[in-house]
């Protein structure tokens, strides 16, 4: 998967992105393959989170009731960076589109652990979306790499719920994607982990109720 630069967008199947300003390049890597999330310099100008989705964007605060489904600390640690968004356009939505989504908002944040790790916390909400959806998403990115590669892709539970993990190598690091559903039901909730231990890991998935 080609480098981006990590400041301006959060991925998409075709041409992957970034959350946040990180000089991490492991964590930089690990979010290009993630999130449904851009803010195209383009679109930025016209993004208005009050108003009719006509261009996808994201900014710290756009979505208050969102921002704060995200953990607001992993195991005592405290994130680096919060914001939140929405994608309406076909080219962000990829493989969601498939599944009848129109829009789907998100939020986030960065903890940007050492020099080669880090994690990102993200919910996603759009009506009928289910985890699955943005597991599927996630892998339809990954495989479509080219320094993406040792895909696997299996199936836990967490909380009692059905969850979709996936690990892989992205250039030499080694990167995993856990998406599940909310206890409610109403968010998919997502860990995005770059060269980090398994406890690790497992305390961000904790870190979600």
């Amino acid at each position: 998967m080609s480098p981006v630069s990590p400041a301006r967008r959060w991925g998409r199947p075709d041409a992957p992105g970034r959350w946040g300003r990180l000089p991490v390049p492991a964590l930089v890597l690990a979010i290009s393959i993630g999130l449904v999330a851009a803010c195209s310099s383009s679109g930025a100008a016209s993004f208005n989170p009050a108003g009719p989705c006509i261009a996808d964007g994201r900014a710290p605060g756009a979505y208050p009731d969102l921002e704060s489904q995200v953990p607001k600390a992993v195991a005592g640690t405290t994130p680096v960076s919060r914001d939140s968004g929405r994608n309406c356009t076909g080219m962000n939505l990829g493989t969601l589109a498939a599944h009848g989504v129109t829009e789907v908002r998100f939020a986030g944040a960065i903890w940007h652990d050492a020099a080669q790790s880090g994690l990102t916390l993200a919910v996603f909400r759009a009506p009928g979306l289910r985890a699955e959806w943005i597991g599927e998403w996630y892998e339809a990115t990954a495989r479509a790499g080219r320094r993406t590669g040792a895909i696997q892709a299996t199936r836990p539970l967490i909380a009692g719920r059905q969850a979709y993990r996936m690990d892989l190598v992205n250039g030499e690091s080694k990167q995993t994607v856990v998406v599940w559903s909310s206890a409610a039901g109403d968010l998919v909730q997502v860990v995005i982990a770059a060269d980090e231990p398994e406890a690790r890991i497992q305390d961000a998935i904790a870190a979600f109720p």
